[in-house]
């Protein structure tokens, strides 16, 4: 089973996979972060916000030299926009 990267969905073949995608216009992100077409923010993905220290890690930073980098990244990149505020 493929499930698609934007909506979730499952279909059984690659073509379909393919014939679904086209037809519902998902965006696919082709940053290179993956060998194949993925969605936009995945853990190994340029887009992702947290990248840099994930790719730190993979190439085989400290755990004090990742920690650094996220605290970085804490600092200077921007989060979500609260939508609402959650009620209790």
């Amino acid at each position: 089973m493929l499930r698609c990267p934007e909506c979730r969905s499952q279909r059984t073949t690659f073509k379909a996979m393919q014939l679904h995608i086209k037809a519902s216009g998902h965006k696919l992100c082709g940053c290179g972060g993956y060998h194949y077409p993925h969605r936009p923010g995945s853990p190994f993905c340029d887009s992702n916000p947290m990248a840099p220290a994930l790719r730190a890690s993979r190439e085989g930073a400290s755990d004090e030299e990742v920690y650094e980098i996220v605290i970085g990244l804490a600092w200077s990149v921007a989060g979500k926009p609260l939508k609402a505020w959650p009620t209790f």
